[in-house]
């Protein structure tokens, strides 16, 4: 391309010298200095541009892709308090739904138990007196009770629970204190 040796430089400057003269050259060369400086300034300044340009699109790239993962984030949270929820509405319909069949199973052990109670008071030969029928009604109620109990199964571990829980702040910090108030207000 267009190279420049030290030969043809020499050249260049005395072409100059004869053509400019001894009293202008300085002057000219000056002049040339200021300009090759400019250019050089402006060429920096422009590079200098485009490096904060592509600086920006990155941090832009970088902005997107954090926002991205918090939205992310949230749905994924979102997602699991929903099923939290729904776990825990089941669990509490299957507690209602024992809790009603008990009391039905302890009102028909009560009518049982009045019907007995009737039927030792029309018969007094009963060997069995009218406390120690209520006593062995109550005792049944409660074996059927803890049998229905021990049927229940937790649809959640307690390992599982715990994990999903967010962990508490130590007792003595400030921040507890702060969700024991919290808690306090809620109840």
């Amino acid at each position: 391309m267009f190279e420049l040796s030290f030969g043809k430089m020499m050249i260049i400057a005395v072409v100059a010298l004869i053509v400019l003269g001894p009293e202008k050259l300085p002057k000219v060369a000056r002049t040339l200095g200021h300009l090759l400086g400019r250019a050089r300034g402006y060429a920096n300044q422009v590079k200098q541009d485009i490096d904060r340009e592509m600086q920006m699109d990155e941090l832009r790239k970088l902005q997107e892709q954090a926002k991205d993962a918090a939205r992310s984030f949230e749905t994924a949270v979102n997602d699991a308090g929903r099923s939290v929820e729904q776990e825990a509405a089941s669990v509490q319909s299957s507690v209602n739904t024992s809790l009603a069949q008990a009391e039905s199973d302890a009102l028909a052990a009560q009518a049982k138990a009045t019907h007995a109670v009737e039927n030792s008071i029309a018969a007094p030969h009963a060997a069995l007196t009218a406390q120690d029928e209520v006593a062995a009604l109550e005792k049944s109620i409660a074996e059927q009770a803890s049998e229905q109990i021990a049927e229940i199964k937790p649809m959640i571990s307690a390992e599982q629970m715990t994990a999903s829980l967010p962990q508490s702040p130590p007792a003595n910090s400030p921040e507890s204190a702060n969700g024991a108030d919290a808690a306090k207000k809620v109840a």
